[in-house]
């Protein structure tokens, strides 16, 4: 019952983070800022908020504990659930989130993404096992929070490669990805591959192709953030709200949003009618 209201709490507290970030930039963002550029600032604000306390508690949790790396199948800690719990909150509320403002039908990699990430440590939290590879698995948000606060910072000024701290921040971010996205990664699946002896099939065959998804989602995400930020023989690109995000929007189109129009009409009409017959 306390790690469900530990759950609960956290996707409500990120929640009213949200709310509260999207309500001081309504009021102190310059005047030009449209309200999908508030909305995305908001959201990075939470977003960099879970990156930077998930990556903080496993770092430590690792360091401090080494049966995380140890035993990584067998091994559980009650401290080390809470971090785990921490990040699905995150991730139910960040699925909230896109519903509410009609952005899951473009956000499938992130929806994804999520759902598997919520499943597994799910089977932790009812089996007791597999919290090393999770813990493990959750070092990506160290590179996360390089991410968030690049990208937030490219929302709110035109700063452009050569400026000596942004130069900085966008090369820590990409020597992260590798060792904190791309590593991580490869070594859970060479664990569970090679190593493992322990984790019984149809779970090491969804665990499996979970981190064989989520090395695709790194990928993608690597090949994205050289080209817009100039690594690897690319220029680098002019950012704006509309496609500083590395996976690619998920606003809704003109298209969408005409569709949406033109079924709030019609529900309107049928509304009329019904009040006329009655």
């Amino acid at each position: 019952m306390l790690r469900f209201v530990f759950l609960v709490g956290v996707a409500v507290c990120l929640r009213i983070e949200y709310l509260v970030g999207f309500w001081l930039l309504s009021r102190f963002a310059p005047s030009d800022w449209s309200y999908n550029k508030k909305r995305i600032f908001a959201v990075r604000i939470v977003s960099f908020t879970h990156a930077l306390v998930s990556s903080i508690a496993c770092v430590t949790s690792l360091v401090k504990d080494h049966n995380y790396t140890k035993e990584p199948y067998d091994y559980y800690a009650r401290d080390g659930q809470y971090v785990l719990l921490f990040s699905m909150g995150y991730f139910i509320y960040d699925l909230f989130d896109m519903f509410i403002h009609g952005e899951l039908p473009n956000s499938k990699e992130y929806i994804i993404h999520h759902s598997l990430v919520i499943t597994t440590f799910s089977i932790i939290m009812v089996t007791g096992r597999l919290m090393g590879l999770a813990m493990i698995g959750l070092l990506v948000e160290v590179q996360t929070v390089f991410l968030h606060l690049r990208t937030m910072i490219r929302l709110c000024t035109n700063i452009k490669k050569g400026n000596v701290y942004y130069d900085a921040l966008i090369n820590a971010n990409m020597i992260c990805l590798f060792l904190f996205r791309h590593l991580p990664a490869i070594f859970l699946l060479f664990y569970l591959l090679v190593l493992d002896h322990k984790v019984p099939l149809l779970l090491k065959a969804f665990l499996v192709a979970g981190l064989t998804f989520l090395e695709y989602h790194n990928t993608h995400l690597t090949i994205s953030m050289a080209q817009s930020d100039g690594f690897f023989g690319h220029e680098p690109q002019p950012l704006d709200e509309d496609n500083v995000d590395p996976l690619g929007s998920v606003k809704k189109t003109s298209k969408e949003n005409a569709e949406s129009l033109r079924r709030a009409a019609e529900l309107e009409g049928i509304s009329k009618l019904m009040s006329k017959e009655a």
